[in-house]
C-alpha cells in the first residue's frame, strides 16, 4: 500500500472524530474527483446532507414559488 493510503486510513481509523458530516464528505469529495475538489463542489456535498437546510428550502418552496406557480395553474400541489 502507499503511504499516502496509510496517511489516510491511520487518520480514518485513530483521529477523525464524528462529531459531523463535513470531515467525511470532504474526503469523499477529494476521492470521487480524484485528489481534487472545488470549494464549490463540498459546499454543495455539505448542503446536500445538511437536513436543517433541506427542511428550511423545503419551507420556502411551498410559500413562495409552489404557492405562486399553483395560482397560476402551472403546477399542482402535492400533499
Amino acid at each position: 500500500m502507499s503511504q499516502s493510503f496509510d496517511t489516510l486510513r491511520r487518520f480514518l481509523a485513530e483521529e477523525m472524530r464524528m462529531s459531523h458530516i463535513y470531515q467525511p464528505l470532504m474526503l469523499k469529495a477529494l476521492l470521487e474527483g480524484g485528489g481534487w475538489a472545488s470549494t464549490r463542489s463540498v459546499a454543495t456535498a455539505f448542503l446536500e446532507r445538511d437536513e436543517s437546510q433541506i427542511d428550511y428550502y423545503s419551507e420556502i418552496v411551498k410559500r413562495m414559488p409552489g404557492r405562486v406557480l399553483a395560482a397560476h395553474g402551472l403546477v399542482e400541489r402535492g400533499g
